[in-house]
């Protein structure tokens, strides 16, 4: 009398999808403990078959790898969670033909039906260990995370990888159950941006928090990195177009991307916080120095041209920013120099003598014929800068 077993290898070798996952959803306990035990010597024996198919058979209807076939096998009939993780899995499982050039596993539909029968709670396990598992955007196992976690509603691990498998899935899709959980990862896996480089933003805009996606895109530029990492959060937070209260709201966080953040950042920064209005003046000394010990000169000139504006508006300032024109004379640019020589003699009135002393103390950096042409100035006159 034929054993479960011998049910079980006829289907898989008759290439019944839908009969053998039938069958395999009535074995009971002890029949799927005798296919569990006969499967891995199966594969063992059929190494040579999995890897060399019959080509003749591939491109019928209703095909599926026998690869695959085994692979349902052992995910109905394996009990511990870590054993059906580890199996389905298993790379000699894999397949080379098919809908894709690179090695895959077979759609997880039939996959997630049969876990189906498995207690909730043991099927959110696996969904987890899944997700965990994977190592990048092309994972083969990546399908069969994504599904179980939609199916179970499981909390995604923090898992960089996952993220990146969820966005070459087709990503920021609303309606997806995954999007809640991991929208607000996007913005800090890495690799994130690179594939979300052609992204539209406004489905995003439309169905998420504002707050959500700007904190998010504020704190992925602070996180720093190459520019092609940022430039999707660059597009989603111009699109965004925070008002002045948002700004106000994250303030701080806008000075801090100023002295070392790509110039791309930066200047979206210095837009944000240049006009707004009644600003906290040690937020301004603190924008403007960073500004000035950029290397690039379009925004160490911003600085100084910021710097020229406030002092006119705000002389009592003239000395807090005295440290600003210092770092405008090291600056590498003679424009950039020369710029801030300039500010030091418009302004030379308006600084103490603490202040004048910074200014003299600096100029050693300045190239010579820039001190020729301070010197006459900050020693002598009506408003000398004395010793």
């Amino acid at each position: 009398m034929p054993t479960a077993w011998d049910e079980i290898r006829d289907l898989i070798d008759a290439r019944h999808t839908d009969t053998l996952v039938s069958r395999l959803l009535t074995l009971d306990a002890d029949e799927r403990e005798l296919v569990a035990g006969s499967l891995r010597e199966h594969v063992a024996l059929r190494r040579d078959d999995l890897a060399d198919p019959d080509w003749e058979e591939i491109g019928e209807v209703g095909w599926t790898p026998p690869a695959e076939l085994l692979r349902l096998a052992g995910a109905a009939t394996l009990g511990a969670v870590g054993a059906v993780a580890a199996w389905v899995n298993r790379r000699d499982l894999q397949s080379w033909y098919g809908f894709s050039a690179r090695p895959h596993f077979g759609a997880p539909g039939p996959m997630v039906r049969l876990f189906g029968h498995r207690p909730a709670a043991w099927q959110a396990d696996l969904a987890v260990r899944l997700a965990a598992r994977l190592r990048g955007p092309a994972d083969p196992g990546a399908p069969l995370a994504l599904a179980m976690l939609r199916h179970t509603r499981a909390e995604p691990p923090a898992h960089d990888p996952l993220v990146l498998a969820w966005i070459s899935d087709g990503a920021l899709r609303p309606a997806d159950p995954l999007f809640p959980a991991l929208l607000p990862r996007i913005f800090e896996a890495e690799g994130a941006g690179r594939l979300l480089r052609e992204a539209p933003t406004d489905p995003l805009i439309r169905a998420a928090d504002r707050g959500v996606l700007l904190d998010g895109c504020v704190r992925r530029f602070l996180r720093g990195g190459p520019l092609h990492d940022l430039r999707f959060f660059v597009r989603l937070h111009e699109a965004l177009d925070p008002a002045a209260d948002e700004v106000v709201a994250r303030r701080l966080d806008y000075l801090r991307l100023l002295p070392a953040a790509p110039g791309l950042v930066a200047e979206l920064a210095l837009r944000r916080v240049r006009h707004l209005d009644h600003p906290d003046p040690a937020d301004v000394v603190e924008a403007v120095e960073g500004l000035v010990f950029r290397a690039e000169v379009k925004l160490a000139r911003a600085g100084l041209s910021w710097l020229d504006e406030t002092v006119r508006a705000s002389p009592a300032l003239a000395d807090d920013l005295a440290g600003a024109l210092v770092l405008g004379f090291q600056h590498a640019s003679y424009e950039v120099q020369g710029r801030a020589a300039q500010l030091v003699l418009k302004h030379r009135a308006r600084f103490g003598g603490e202040a004048g002393e910074r200014i003299r103390d600096g100029l050693p950096a300045l190239p010579p014929s820039l001190v020729a042409r301070l010197n006459p100035h900050l020693l002598s006159g009506p408003t000398p800068l004395k010793r």
